[in-house]
């Protein structure tokens, strides 16, 4: 039994040496045997990643090359997909992982959908139609990859860091994401900076100024305020303004952001409303800075003090 028990032992032992030989063998540079070039192993992306060294990563996905990325995307290592998501980002070919990008944004592990999200809206802002066709990347796989967006960014139980990147991406998009872009059900949501995202970055010019004229009246000040904000631009191409809720009430409500502030103050300025005109006054006397030095430079420009 003793003899018995040893060769067990030692076929275990032989077994596991050349398991652990084979993950080594994985772990270091290898010879493609069809170029006879080393290729680097995915230790070196992972690694990149890991410390954050974008530049790092950008050159080792750049050694590695698309079709390496995309087998590294399909690794049972999360690690490493994570590191070839990032990678994918970076890549000047990445428009041709989209395809094997996309299904890893309906991945059941949080931070996989994130990093997936990242990497599309990454490169779907970088493209256009002119480059999708350069690279012959089919019209199917971008409106795939913006279909997928589209349902994240529309998913109240989805983190909003990942939903408010989604939107993004979408916005960054307009000629690709067009038929996914769904304003009016972000408009919906009950995360104020989703209602505030989808406002400010997907609802078009044409938009119906009803859409805007709800919008001002949003129970929050910030979503509010944006959509007065547009709603100024459309005064500036000669659109009339609705009368209620007037622009001066959202420049003042507290938790408007100085941005949309700033782009609400030529329509006060050119107003012939006495309160129009007492709104800019408050706001250059309590206004946040950047929205002083904004009244300031308007104020110098028509000449008035």
């Amino acid at each position: 039994m003793m003899k018995g028990a040893i060769r067990n032992w030692a076929l275990f032992l032989t077994v596991s040496l050349a398991l652990a030989g084979t993950a080594r063998a994985a772990e270091r540079a290898t010879v493609n045997r069809r170029t006879g070039l080393y290729e680097l192993p995915l230790t070196d992306l992972r690694k990149a990643a890991e410390r954050g060294d974008r530049a790092e990563l950008a050159r080792v996905a750049a050694r590695l090359g698309p079709a390496r990325i995309s087998k590294a995307l399909q690794d049972p290592d999360r690690r490493t997909v994570l590191a070839a998501l990032d990678g994918a980002a970076l890549l000047s070919s990445g428009i041709l992982l989209l395809e094997s990008i996309t299904p890893l944004l309906a991945s059941t592990d949080e931070s996989v959908r994130a990093h997936a999200v990242g990497a599309a809206v990454a490169l779907l802002a970088a493209s256009d139609a002119v480059r999708f066709a350069d690279w012959e990347v089919p019209e199917e796989t971008a409106q795939a990859t913006c279909q997928a967006l589209a349902l994240l960014a529309a998913n109240e139980s989805e983190p909003l860091p990942t939903r408010l990147l989604a939107v993004q991406g979408l916005a960054d998009a307009p000629e690709m994401c067009a038929t996914a872009r769904k304003p009016a059900l972000l408009l919906a949501s009950r995360e104020p900076e989703i209602r505030r995202a989808a406002v400010v970055g997907l609802l078009p010019s044409s938009a119906p100024v009803e859409t805007l004229v709800s919008a001002t009246r949003d129970r929050d000040a910030g979503v509010a305020a944006a959509a007065g904000a547009r709603l100024c631009e459309r005064r500036g191409k000669n659109q009339p303004l609705p009368a209620e809720p007037p622009l001066r009430k959202l420049a003042l409500a507290q938790g408007a952001l100085p941005e949309d502030v700033i782009a609400m103050l030529p329509c006060l300025a050119a107003s012939a409303d006495p309160a129009d005109r007492k709104a800019i006054e408050e706001l250059q006397a309590s206004g946040a800075t950047a929205v002083r030095e904004a009244i300031k430079r308007l104020q110098e420009k028509s000449g008035s003090h």
